[in-house]
């Protein structure tokens, strides 16, 4: 009955879908389960009147007609899925797959070449950096518009063609995916490349000083860092070795998975300290008086100042999720170790 599971699984794959890990989630959940629930029982039942017919036990091939007979797992998550009218239940879930898969890959990959450019190459930014940042918001916008439209428009035509499509009706139970176990351990290699990063950042942190100069020389001197935010130069490294520490340990015992949902969530909770402090540390650049070009400096730096605080808000927000997300781990793993301890005393308790 394995392969009952797996097609229940690539059920519940598109009844989820690709922002199954999105907050607020639970309740859909729970209506998830309640579905495959219902779907499974479903299933039984069809394979007891097949058993009863032919008098014996079903066998594989003879299980992947009945689940054939239910349908793809796609098309079985769309009967339960909101109708939409431009684009139906049926494709709706392929096509937010789709969308959010090539967000990922085009558009952020997009985002940070648009970055680096704008940073080490000049021709790539105004002479305001407000203008810069703003012809970059509006690039941006202008591809998601574009790629947006394009999937948009080319699941509309599927949508109306789709009668004439049977790539759905050909399909093989026996093909879906195995059965996706959880991880009992964390993977070593895992924490070793993760070692490795947390090293390259705090030795990159630490040797910052040395060179950070380079991006504001070419204002001759007329702007600075404000002198508050160099008390707050080594807090960013507390986060980072805090998940060392994590590193090092799951190295020697992998088995520990409570500990990096732990240390993870302690590491996004310092984070969130150390952008409090320096988000409170207004301005972050100051305009130099009596250097040259000062005036003109003036003008921009307000703006540069305001960007520089909406990153920062942004970045808590995304430490945020992350920290509830560290601690829906968190809590899980601690309740998975009490019922073992509950089983180990149950265990013991019977023994005697």
């Amino acid at each position: 009955m394995d392969l009952i599971e797996r097609y229940l699984q690539a059920v519940r794959f598109w009844l989820a879908g690709p922002g199954r890990f999105w907050l607020g989630g639970a309740k859909a959940r729970l209506q998830q389960e309640d579905i495959i629930a219902e779907l499974r029982e479903d299933i039984r039942s069809r394979i007891d009147d097949y058993e009863s017919s032919l008098g014996r036990s079903i066998n594989e091939d003879e299980l992947a007609g009945v689940l054939k007979q239910v349908g793809h797992p796609l098309w079985v998550a769309a009967r339960f899925q909101p109708q939409r009218s431009l684009i139906g239940p049926v494709l709706f879930p392929l096509y937010l797959f789709v969308l959010k898969i090539v967000t990922l890959g085009y558009l952020v990959p997009w985002f940070v070449v648009w970055l680096a450019l704008v940073i080490f190459v000049p021709s790539h930014r105004a002479n305001n950096p407000f203008l810069t940042a703003l012809g970059g918001w509006a690039a941006m916008w202008t591809n998601i518009f574009i790629v947006a439209g394009i999937i948009t428009l080319v699941f509309a035509i599927l949508e109306r063609v789709q009668p004439a499509m049977a790539a759905l009706q050909k399909w093989d139970p026996r093909k879906l995916p195995r059965l996706s176990q959880r991880k009992d351990r964390v993977s070593r290699v895992e924490s070793s490349f993760g070692l490795v990063f947390s090293v390259a950042f705090i030795v990159w942190w630490l040797t910052l000083p040395h060179y950070a100069h380079f991006f504001l020389d070419p204002t001759g001197g007329a702007i600075k860092v404000n002198p508050a935010l160099h008390n707050y130069y080594l807090l960013p490294v507390i986060p980072t070795f805090v998940l060392m520490v994590q590193q090092c340990i799951n190295i020697f015992r992998p088995h520990w998975t409570w500990l990096r949902a732990v240390f993870m969530l302690v590491s996004d909770l310092l984070s969130l300290g150390v952008l409090a402090a320096v988000a409170s540390c207004k301005p972050y650049l100051l305009v130099v008086e009596g250097a040259k070009d000062a005036a003109n400096y003036a003008r921009a730096v307000p703006a540069i100042n305001q960007v520089i605080s909406l990153s920062l808000l942004g970045i808590a927000i995304g430490v945020g999720i992350a920290a509830i997300v560290h601690l829906v781990q968190t809590v899980r793993e601690v309740r998975r170790l009490g019922r073992a301890g509950d089983s180990s005393i149950m265990q013991i308790s019977a023994s005697l």
